[in-house]
């Protein structure tokens, strides 16, 4: 369990969600990971969400036995970005592990507009978060970690991307969003593959997030217990790190239940999450 012992991880977006699923399964393997996000109490969030923060989920990557390190940042802010960069390199010498995973288009989901609604009569500003934190913000992270990984000649960065990259989900801005981030990572992958370093665009499942539970208190046709767990989606990054070879496949979109069929791992619950590959086209 302590394979990534070592290694030190970004993980964006880590308050809760598959961010902080992610930032879990690093932690339990025994990495460094540093948590960014904007969230240091919950206070002004709804009653379901009031207990995440980036400090709760490093306590909980340390505990779990990984090194678990909070870091105040917002992605659409390239200075602080640059400074969660310097201050990595400062205390830790080097970065293995990049995951892009924060998402600024969260803040629309709750409006009526967001489903079901064309193009033409959702706000520009759904476009506009979508880009600036979850596209922009991956390529200016991506940059920062290049910069360190191609002189080690050696890293992974993980862009969480949605089958909304391959076919209509959500709305347009959710889609054209998921899509290049997908582009991303391929052309990334491209001027990266002669340094060792290996990108993916990483799909989850359908995922037990504290929004879905949420939800399905209200909506009993979700089937809350046979989703994925936000850690699981930890575990494939984990286990892309863990692999010297995965760099072969760099560029590749892949999907969270195959990786885990891959690698001979399951949920922390047992179970073997489908895939949803039926849903690419």
């Amino acid at each position: 369990m302590n394979s990534l012992k070592g290694k030190v991880a970004i993980v964006t977006g880590g308050s809760r969600g598959v961010g902080k699923g992610v930032a879990l399964g690093l932690g339990e393997l025994g990495a460094t990971v540093y948590i960014t996000g904007r969230t240091e109490d919950g206070k002004n969030l709804p009653e379901f969400l009031k207990d995440t923060n980036i400090y709760k989920t490093a306590k909980e990557v340390t505990k779990l036995g990984g090194v678990g390190i909070a870091h105040k940042c917002d992605h659409s802010n390239d200075e602080e970005v640059e400074q969660l960069f310097k201050r990595v390199v400062g205390e830790q010498g080097k970065l293995d592990i990049l995951v892009n995973n924060a998402w600024g288009g969260g803040v629309h989901v709750a409006e009526e507009y967001f489903f079901n609604t064309p193009f033409w009569k959702q706000p520009v500003s759904l476009w506009d978060d979508n880009y600036t934190v979850g596209l922009r913000s991956n390529y200016v992270a991506s940059r920062l970690a290049a910069d360190i990984m191609a002189k080690e000649k050696q890293g992974l960065i993980v862009n969480i991307s949605f089958y909304g990259g391959r076919r209509y989900y959500n709305n347009v801005a959710y889609g054209v969003c998921k899509a290049a981030v997908d582009r991303l990572s391929s052309d990334t992958a491209h001027e990266l593959k002669k340094y060792g370093v290996s990108v993916f665009s990483l799909y989850p499942g359908q995922v037990r997030t504290e929004g879905m539970v949420e939800y399905a208190k209200y909506d009993n046709t979700v089937d809350i217990e046979n989703m994925e767990t936000p850690r699981f989606v930890g575990r494939c990054v984990g286990a892309l790190a863990e692999d010297k070879d995965a760099i072969k496949d760099t560029g590749k979109i892949l999907l969270t239940g195959e990786v885990a069929e891959h690698y001979g791992f399951t949920d922390i619950d047992g179970k073997k999450p489908k895939t949803l590959r039926s849903q690419l086209w």
